[in-house]
């Protein structure tokens, strides 16, 4: 079911957290709402559960308003955080517990029982205690207690974040496979920008209670729609530089943070702004290139992730192995080299709203130089 939030304004005290927020979540999307701490994630899942009072606005679960609902009356499951599995009992009481408090018969509990955990692969824990089970298998009975009520709605609040790399990686996996098969509504908060673009239909970036941009994982890895954003999605980020926009020759010179300039075809206002360069079509050169100052690099088996500065700006330029030179190889913290700026997309930012003002299509054919 679709999930459309109208006007929502949610205060804490004296401080607004969400206002005026209005969202539309379509029926059976796995969307997520990305955010750093204090940027109101919570708060919206929250509200959406009615867990949270809302100071005005309207929530609906398809065409039923909930705004006034108890969250037991919304017909959501919310999976939490924390796994909060009772100790004491064993994992089929414990997936089972809402439907018995609700006199369910105990067919039919077992049924629905079964068939969730078969779709989680968890049926061979049924018998066993919590204690029993890995982090994974214990979200993975979370996610099941929530399952089995089948609910209209799925909310998920940061769910793998206390499970290690190596069982968060699998647990995505996990994740899509059952959206996949429930092909239920499923709203999921989280931090991390590699889970929202492993997971997500589309992504809500969230800042301070307001939408910096909304859409799939390749828009918003492609197409960010300001600086916020474009800092946000890519590990690692995108690099963000100030520059100075001048025209020359029937196009425009950008000049980066006193280490160089390149040239783009292209006629863009003229001014202060920031350049966006990707990690990835960043190279070092021995020669030719922009100054820059060497700081470390990070060897990650088939790239090199070198790390470096233009005057007191960090910037990273993730390298394929080969590509990368015995005499570059070498460098040790504090030597000059220099970066060059490979085919591809860059992006030009306002520098004063932070607001995407042009995608170029940078090319071979363009001049790129070293400062004096």
């Amino acid at each position: 079911m679709s999930v459309i939030i109208q006007n929502l304004s949610v205060r804490y005290g004296d401080k607004e957290i969400l206002s005026n927020f209005n969202l539309k979540v379509d029926d059976g999307e796995f969307f997520v709402i990305l955010g750093s701490s204090g940027s109101g994630k919570t708060t919206l899942l929250r509200s959406i559960a009615g867990l949270i009072p809302v100071d005005s606005g309207r929530i609906y679960i398809d065409d039923s308003d909930v705004t006034d609902l108890y969250p037991s009356d919304r017909n959501i499951a919310m999976v939490f955080q924390n796994f909060a599995l009772y100790p004491h009992m064993k994992v089929f009481d414990n997936i089972s517990l809402n439907l018995k408090i609700k006199h369910v018969p105990k067919e039919e509990i077992r049924k629905k029982v079964e068939e969730v955990a078969k779709i989680l692969h968890i049926s061979q824990h049924l018998d066993k205690y919590p204690r029993q089970l890995s982090g994974g298998e214990q979200q993975r009975v979370g996610i099941a207690r929530a399952m089995v009520r089948d609910p209209s709605v799925f909310l998920m609040d940061e769910p793998l974040s206390n499970l290690d790399a190596k069982l968060r990686r699998e647990m995505l996996g996990e994740l899509r496979s059952f959206h996949e098969k429930v092909k239920k509504t499923i709203i999921y908060v989280c931090h991390d920008q590699d889970e929202a673009m492993a997971l997500a239909d589309r992504i809500l970036v969230l800042n301070q209670g307001r939408i910096m941009q909304m859409g799939t994982p390749d828009d918003l890895y492609d197409h960010p729609a300001n600086v916020f954003v474009a800092g946000f999605i890519g590990n690692p980020p995108m690099n963000i530089l100030e520059c100075d926009l001048e025209h020359k020759d029937e196009g425009t010179r950008i000049g980066i943070s006193n280490a160089g300039y390149i040239d783009i075809d292209e006629i863009v206002p003229e001014g202060k702004a920031y350049i966006g360069l990707r990690p990835e079509i960043l190279g070092m050169s021995e020669k030719d290139g922009l100054s820059a100052i060497f700081d470390y690099s990070i060897n990650s088996g088939l790239n090199v992730e070198v790390h470096a500065k233009m005057g007191e700006t960090p910037i990273r330029a993730v390298i394929p192995k080969d590509e990368v030179s015995s005499e570059l190889r070498d460098l040790k913290n504090g030597e000059m080299f220099h970066i060059e700026v490979k085919p591809g997309r860059v992006y030009l930012f306002d520098r004063m709203s932070g607001s995407l003002i042009r995608e170029v299509d940078y090319g071979t054919s363009r001049k790129i130089k070293e400062a004096d």
